[in-house]
């Protein structure tokens, strides 16, 4: 109850003016829902765990004061004594924008949710952290932590917008598929991380396509791809890697994919008919080159995945696999390379 008291303190439903009108109210409570969601999914972008804390729960808590303002206003009005203004108020007047008006911090609301939907999609534990952490009584400082939280206060929303009526796609905006992304069970914690650095490409991209008109945009990503080779320095990713070019996941660029090389002098049998029955065998020799992918980096979008584990969410090479020695550059010569890494000569 302390925890309920306190965020009734800071919070008087702080969504600006709000009209009297039910429906307007509602749709202001869901408004700003949107905007606390779409804030938290950036910063999750960002890795910025700590925002994702601060702002994830309060879009669960301006969503479910829809759902219990759109049941009946009284509902989001605290059972203390000092809330009588606010119950007589909201009984025969209902208006969010009332300076005087005290409502219920978020425990009691997921409380009152619970009863009015007959459950809820989180269970005890999940819910606790949640109030938890939007009272300031948990600090977040990691970020398993912050993902955790973020997925917590999701799947809730879910419930609450079925029972708005409102469509998802519509609420969370462009950041839908990130929000589909960190719903997906299935996907594992390194699978989440890359998720976040795919959307933080993405949002990377879209930024310099706003900024960039008149053809400037393309000019200045096709630039940013032939300097690829140059900028992309392997030392940068790793002792003794080289690089391929590869396809960036996310915005289908060239990029770099930088790994450990190993060659091996290989022979080769072949044969040539001579003719009447006849045949010349003869051996070709020839290097085996292998490159064990360990990191990739693309200049356009500035997406970077480190580790097998990384490449293969992103949808890349993680196992080691055969190259041209070209793929490694014009200066790259394997017969030098054995020799200056295992003292072989063919």
């Amino acid at each position: 109850m302390a925890e309920d008291e306190a965020a009734e303190e800071q919070d008087a439903v702080a969504v600006g003016n709000v009209p009297t009108h039910d429906r307007r109210a509602r749709l202001r409570l869901v408004g700003s829902a949107a905007g606390w969601i779409h804030d938290a999914l950036d910063v999750w972008a960002e890795d910025d765990y700590g925002k994702v804390a601060v702002l994830a729960p309060l879009a669960v808590e301006h969503l479910g004061k829809a759902v219990l303002w759109r049941e009946n206003p009284v509902l989001v009005v605290p059972l203390t004594a000092d809330a009588e203004n606010s119950l007589f108020s909201l009984a025969t007047q209902p208006d969010l924008a009332s300076p005087k008006l005290r409502t219920v911090g978020l425990a009691i609301l997921l409380r009152r949710l619970e009863q009015l939907l007959g459950g809820l999609p989180i269970d005890q534990k999940q819910r606790t952290r949640l109030v938890e952490v939007r009272n300031g009584a948990m600090h977040v400082g990691t970020p398993a932590q912050s993902w955790h939280v973020l997925v917590d206060s999701l799947i809730p929303c879910g419930v609450l917008l079925e029972r708005l009526g409102e469509y998802p796609g519509a609420f969370y905006g462009d950041r839908h598929a990130n929000a589909l992304t960190l719903l997906d069970e299935k996907r594992t914690e390194v699978g989440h991380l890359v998720a976040a650095r795919l959307a933080r490409a993405r949002r990377r991209l879209t930024e310099l396509e706003e900024r960039l008109r008149d053809g400037l945009f393309k000019e200045t990503t096709d630039r940013l791809e032939e300097l690829a080779a140059d900028e992309l320095d392997p030392n940068d990713f790793g002792h003794g890697l080289l690089a391929v070019d590869a396809d960036c996941p996310e915005c289908g660029s060239k990029g770099r994919l930088f790994g450990r090389v190993d060659v091996s002098p290989e022979v080769d049998y072949d044969v040539e008919p001579l003719g009447n029955g006849r045949y010349d065998s003869y051996m070709i020799g020839y290097w085996s080159v292998t490159l064990s992918p360990q990191a990739f980096a693309c200049n356009v979008c500035r997406l970077a995945l480190h580790g097998p584990q990384e490449l293969a969410e992103g949808r890349l090479p993680a196992a080691r696999y055969e190259v041209e020695p070209e793929d490694l550059g014009e200066d790259f010569d394997p017969e030098g390379f054995a020799e200056s890494e295992y003292g072989l000569e063919n």
